[in-house]
């Protein structure tokens, strides 16, 4: 502001906000050298002027207010009510006074400008116009030179004052630059979610849990954290993006392709359009459906189908693992045909006769068993077998067929009828029972009770959370790595996700956001794939795909071991055993061969440094050598050979066909771990790609840890892994010609 400068419109000068007192300490301190600076004290005019405004911080802050610590922010920036609420901030209308004493001028002709330190020219500033818009338009003149980027900075923050305020610029002499004082602003700021979450496992984990020692483990973290992201930042992804390519984008049978005994492929169409509408003039009469369903799902269960939520649509939908059989829910019509099915009632009795790991609900697992199972649940729908076949008798009418019963008890009249049935007889028993709540919302029909309790949620899609999609509305998705909406059913994602452009782009956000979170992509040792591992827990974390990771390292297990780590570097309470894990032993890192003055300086490292955190995955992995099904299983439970054979090591079990195997590794009930019931189907994928290529290469996973090529009858070298051998040159040359018509997959 120029010595002739007049009337500061104040509503648009400033907001202030509340801070702690350590840091109003911190600010006024560094104000303080500011303004005993030599360089300051040169010049007169400026030393006036940084006292007085210190002065009229100083008498701001110490006035009353009863439970407020107040600090001022000075900016050109408006904020709404909402947002004064939400910073805890008032505008400086309210204390006029104070601050009209301090930057008002006695002329009577003084005018408000900005002069621009680049050109030299004056800017006035009217009622008219905003402040950030008048500076835009010198900014983008042609009067302005050179043409710079700007950027609006917060005034509050330790900087130097002479460097960013155009007033200060208008007093007539020439600002002194105080390089020694400049503080770097943190590279990247720790996300709200991810600070709230190291604050809670900071109270937990901390011996003081007071606000200061909270505060004080997050400053010491984000130190790390902006080195961390310095460093990641400078990173070259592109020679990477294989290490986080999902294997089932490379297999070229899609799904209708696989499980051709789909008949029902019209998944775009919603539940409430497959159905005629009723007459107008018809009584509407709503009924509970929950219970009917109820019965379906747990004949699905007894078959060994697992339900999960199909990628290209969102719906709910059933995998059938004895037949390699996938569909849509719909009606339930589809799937049901498929239980009753001859050739699932054969699949499914072979698998379970032929491993007895596997529990089922009869005494055993026969044709005659499944087919009695199924007859029991057409009793429950009131269809009951006579001399001239299926009769029903709520519908008091004769079924030609097994086939015919299904669309009958999925009638809408049957459905109805059922439904009253259910709910006379649960009146009868009790009177005076209440509804129970399993059985759902009342509805007008079985169509749009399906369509009312059909809608899975989506809190953890791991379609949204691996591409960095952002819903844009209920009609489109925002991509950010291509930058671009897409309109449409969700369909149009699923097939943009699996374009070359799009896996080109995500490449290295996800590599960055992996590297940035402490994890490292990596190979199977014995398969062929992509897993992901934690280098900083004390577990070993090993998890088949990126949203599996992200569920990690937003775990409470993630940050309780970060916040171990806080409490080692600045208390004496040392967790030498996560020390030890991270490879740092009485201050020496067994991995860098550093040595540190003390565990501060030990966890900074620890969490800080890129390369030491590659080493110790690469530990973590040599230690580990697993494959695809360890990985799932979280533990080595199965060895093959060639890709036709398994063998479980915990039951000496030998599998001849991945439906037996998979059968196994779902159900059998002597495994800890198993995979989790969303994941199978991928699982599923991966594993029916790896079969062709541990075929075709003659891969034996003969022992832990060793496996053996067939083609060159030797094991791999040091240092390879299952595609790694496949690429190499002396595989190349015993594989001959035939190497030529290799999957591209294989060296994705």
């Amino acid at each position: 502001m120029t010595e002739n400068s007049g009337t500061t419109a104040m509503e648009d000068l400033t907001v202030l906000s509340f801070r702690k007192p350590e840091e109003m300490k911190r600010l006024f301190k560094h104000f303080r050298n500011v303004v005993n600076h030599p360089l300051t004290r040169k010049n007169k005019v400026l030393h006036s002027y940084l006292n007085n405004l210190a002065a009229t911080h100083k008498k701001i802050y110490l006035q009353n207010r009863d439970n407020v610590e107040v600090e001022y922010i000075f900016t050109t920036e408006k904020k709404s009510n909402l947002q004064r609420q939400r910073f805890n901030s008032l505008p400086v209308s309210e204390v006029p006074e104070l601050l009209k004493a301090e930057l008002l001028f006695t002329s009577e002709n003084a005018k408000q400008v900005h002069i621009c330190t680049d050109c030299s020219i004056e800017i006035e500033l009217n009622d008219e116009e905003p402040l950030m818009e008048s500076l835009s338009k010198h900014f983008n003149s042609a009067a302005h030179l050179p043409k710079l980027k700007r950027e609006s900075i917060d005034v509050a923050e330790p900087i130097i004052l002479p460097n960013l305020s155009r007033r200060l610029s208008a007093m007539g002499e020439t600002l002194p630059k105080i390089k020694e004082l400049s503080i770097t602003k943190p590279v990247e700021k720790l996300e709200r979610n991810f600070s709230s979450r190291l604050s809670s496992a900071l109270m937990k984990h901390l011996p003081d849990a007071s606000e200061a020692s909270v505060d004080a483990g997050l400053k010491f973290y984000q130190e790390i954290f902006d080195k961390l992201s310095a460093d990641v930042s400078a990173i070259d992804f592109s020679a990477q993006t294989s290490s986080v390519a999902p294997i089932i984008m490379s297999i070229k049978d899609n799904v209708y392709q696989n499980f051709a005994a789909d008949a029902n492929k019209n998944i775009d169409n919603d539940e409430n359009e497959q159905t005629a509408e009723k007459p107008k003039s018809q009584v509407k009469k709503y009924r509970y459906y929950g219970p009917i369903e109820a019965l379906i799902v747990k004949l699905l269960v007894n078959h060994k189908l697992l339900s999960l939520i199909d990628d290209r649509t969102g719906k709910l939908a059933f995998f059938c693992i004895a037949c390699e059989y996938y569909t849509l829910r719909f009606h339930y019509d589809s799937v049901l045909n498929h239980v009753f099915s001859e050739s699932h009632v054969h699949n499914l009795s072979c698998i379970l006769q032929s491993d007895k790991s596997v529990p089922f609900s009869m005494r055993e697992p026969s044709t005659e068993k499944i087919k009695e199972m199924n007859e029991k649940f057409l009793l429950s729908h009131d269809i009951s077998f006579n001399g001239n076949g299926l009769y029903c008798r709520l519908c008091n009418t004769s079924i030609d067929s097994l086939e015919a019963s299904i669309l009958h008890i999925l009638d809408e009249k049957h459905l109805a009828r059922l439904s009253d049935e259910l709910y006379i007889r649960m009146k009868e028993s009790d009177p005076e029972r209440s509804i129970p709540e399993e059985w759902g919302p009342k509805d007008l029909n079985w169509s749009k009770y399906l369509a009312s309790v059909g809608k899975p949620p989506n809190s953890r899609d791991h379609v949204i959370i691996e591409n960095f999609i952002k819903p844009s509305g209920k009609i489109g998705n925002f991509c950010t790595c291509c930058d671009m909406t897409l309109k449409g059913p969700r369909q149009v994602l699923f097939n943009h996700i699996r374009q070359k452009k799009h896996l080109r782009n995500a490449a290295p956000r996800k590599l960055s956001m992996l590297y940035k979170n402490h994890c490292r992509p990596s190979e199977y040792f014995a398969s062929f794939g992509n897993y992901y591992i934690c280098t900083i827990c004390p577990d070993y974390v090993a998890v088949p795909s990126i949203s599996a990771m992200v569920e990690h390292f937003e775990s409470a297990s993630h940050f309780e071991t970060i916040s171990k780590l806080i409490r080692s570097a600045l208390y004496n309470d040392i967790d030498k055993d996560l020390l030890s894990s991270n490879k740092v032993i009485d201050l020496k890192c067994q991995v860098c061969d550093l040595t540190f003055q003390d565990y501060n300086e030990a966890v900074k490292h620890i969490l800080g440094s890129i390369e030491h955190q590659t080493a110790v995955a690469e530990a973590k992995i040599n230690a580990n050598k697993g494959d695809i099904i360890s990985v799932y299983m979280k533990g080595n439970h199965i060895l093959h050979s060639e890709g036709s054979t398994f063998t479980c090591v915990g039951c000496k079990g030998v599998f001849n066909s991945i439906r037996s195997l998979l059968t196994h590794l779902v159900y059998a009930e002597h495994f800890q771990e198993k995979p989790a019931i969303e994941s199978v189907f991928r699982f599923y994928l991966e594993l029916k790609h790896n079969l062709n290529m541990l075929m075709r290469n003659k891969y034996v996973y003969y022992q832990f840890g060793c496996l053996k090529c067939g083609v060159c009858d030797a094991d791999v070298e040091e240092g390879e892994t299952a595609k790694r051998h496949v690429v190499s040159a002396r595989h190349r040359e015993n594989m001959g010609a035939s190497y030529i018509c290799l999957d591209a997959s294989a060296v994705e």
